[in-house]
């Protein structure tokens, strides 16, 4: 189903179905090498500044923006080709996405309304795997805090 909201369009739906596909489209991505198209597809689950104070409340893009930025880049960066690098040496073959309110040590720093989301990349016949935690669909797509705000619930 695509969907368009605010000239943002995306392929995805807003459920865990839509944002398991998108992760199965990034393991047939890794197995065939395209580590650059994984970069590509994973820029497009960037957060806007004002998403930050959605998930976190108030006066959490001023905290948070520039540890997003650098940790984002490093997400779409360096970050996807060790993605994509694990996904061929441990065969993963399967997508796990999971209710976030299940984790609360990464919930409970939140401040949404809105479903919010950890994806675990495994082997189909294996419960471990690479987690991703804090995906949310945002204005018409998938979006990802990665573990920004987290120390929000600490202090």
């Amino acid at each position: 189903m695509k969907t368009e909201i605010h000239g943002h369009s995306t392929g995805y739906s807003g459920s865990p179905t839509g944002l398991t596909i998108f992760w199965l489209e990034v393991l047939e991505l890794a197995h065939g090498g395209d580590d650059a198209a994984i970069g590509q597809r994973l820029s497009a689950l960037a957060l806007e500044r004002e998403h930050l104070d959605e998930l976190f409340g108030a006066g959490a893009a001023q905290r948070l923006w520039t540890e997003y930025v650098r940790a984002f880049a490093s997400f779409t960066g360096d970050g996807a080709g060790e993605i994509a690098k694990k996904i061929r040496e441990r065969s993963y073959d399967d997508v796990d996405v999971q209710p976030l309110s299940a984790r609360p040590e990464v919930a409970d720093s939140l401040r949404t309304n809105l479903p919010v989301y950890s994806v675990r990349l495994k082997r189909s016949d294996e419960t471990d795997g690479i987690r991703i935690d804090t995906f949310i669909f945002l204005d018409g797509g998938w979006r990802t805090a990665l573990k920004v705000g987290r120390e929000l619930s600490t202090g």
